[in-house]
């Protein structure tokens, strides 16, 4: 069988030749769901970094899981917050303080418990995130 036309004898030479063939094609993007779980985390990080400037990157991501859990459920104990979040809770404590500090989550006690929920602002902020539209502006009062 002859080789093909083409092909050299030489492996090096035709593995020098299919890459300066490959070179000048766009590269072969992986087809990304953009609802899983990790994107709608990553945009809620990205989402958070000018709200929070204080906070490193573990700390909004502790903050994102926190928002992460209200796609679920509306109400939310700090102990729970931390849970979904991965952190003991006074890490916890202090992340959603943040979210309390910038009008995301408010709390009320319920029962004996203080339980955390999205303000009207928060609401249509995760769900702006969680659909990859704009996010409504921060209200001013």
């Amino acid at each position: 069988m002859p080789p093909p036309p083409n092909a050299t004898i030489e492996p090096l030479l035709d593995g020098l030749a299919n890459r300066i063939a490959r070179r000048d094609l766009p590269p072969v993007l992986p087809n990304v769901n953009p609802f899983a779980p990790e994107q709608v985390l990553l945009r809620l990080l990205a989402a958070l970094a000018p709200l929070v400037p204080g906070r490193n990157y573990r700390g909004r991501l502790s903050q994102a899981r926190m928002l992460y859990r209200f796609f679920e459920h509306e109400a939310q104990t700090a102990a729970d917050l931390a849970t979904a979040a991965g952190i003991e809770r006074v890490a916890g404590s202090h992340a959603h303080t943040g979210l309390v500090r910038v009008g995301l989550l408010r709390w009320a006690y319920e029962g004996p418990r203080r339980t955390f929920r999205l303000t009207r602002w928060g609401e249509e902020w995760l769900l702006a995130v969680g659909r990859c539209e704009a996010v409504p502006a921060r209200p001013t009062t």
